[in-house]
């Protein structure tokens, strides 16, 4: 990931509709997973600390990036403990935590399978992963190169490397989905058109439309919580460590 684009996501993130409903969407999950304030979560590849900071009473959560500049910010705004590791080196001990997620990150990871067998090793048996990956990789783009990404997935693709890093898959489903069909028309355009530039759709000022993204994402919160949905831009998936 671009160094400046942790200056950007530290700037918009406490507004910008997607991190927002996305976070409320993780603080969701947590909750109907049995977690709760006294719940041990490590955030893997925390960025900014946004989630942490957007999240703080859910949980006591401990945070890593492999950015130094990231963990500046997370341990500023966050008041975690954040530590500069990689997702397959983790600097704690096995059975350490209740909970792991690991939002948006396993997709910048050449080894993932490593990476999901180190945070089975740090999770308690029974213990909880949250993930969320980008898919289609038809839409791979100029913000898939500028977040330094080095995949997107296949559902099916991304299940098979959950159970084969040794978790057992609760729920999957699609997540923006009601966004979908403008998400993928501007991605697709972006790679058809091959558009320059190294900035992720993170920059983009949407103005008015920010709010407007904001209610029709938190609508789609609402349905997440009683139904998966059929189709989106990105995949919500959360399993278990066996106990």
């Amino acid at each position: 990931m671009q160094p400046h684009e942790y200056e950007v996501m530290a700037s918009v993130e406490d507004r910008h509709f997607w991190f927002i409903q996305t976070r409320l969407i993780v603080g969701d999950t947590i909750k109907a997973a049995g977690l709760g304030p006294e719940s041990r979560i490590l955030d893997v590849g925390c960025g900014t600390g946004g989630t942490m900071k957007a999240l703080a009473g859910l949980a006591q959560w401990t945070g890593t990036d492999l950015n130094e500049y990231a963990v500046k910010f997370a341990r500023q705004r966050s008041n975690a403990q954040v530590f500069v590791a990689e997702a397959a080196n983790l600097p704690f001990e096995d059975h350490t935590f209740d909970a792991v997620t690991a939002l948006d990150v396993l997709e910048h990871i050449e080894d993932d399978l490593a990476a999901l067998a180190e945070i089975r090793r740090v999770l308690k048996p029974g213990g909880t992963l949250i993930t969320t990956v980008p898919c289609h990789p038809v839409l791979y783009s100029r913000h898939d190169r500028a977040l330094g990404h080095v995949r997107r997935y296949q559902r099916a693709d991304f299940l098979d490397k959950v159970q084969l890093g040794g978790f057992v898959v609760q729920r999957a489903t699609w997540m923006n989905s009601l966004l979908f069909p403008l998400a993928a028309a501007a991605r697709l355009a972006d790679r058809l058109m091959a558009r320059g530039g190294t900035d992720s759709d993170a920059a983009t000022n949407l103005g008015p439309l920010n709010g407007v993204f904001n209610v029709i994402f938190g609508l789609e919160r609402q349905m997440l919580k009683k139904t998966n949905m059929p189709i989106g831009l990105s995949l919500l998936v959360v399993s278990k460590s066996p106990g």
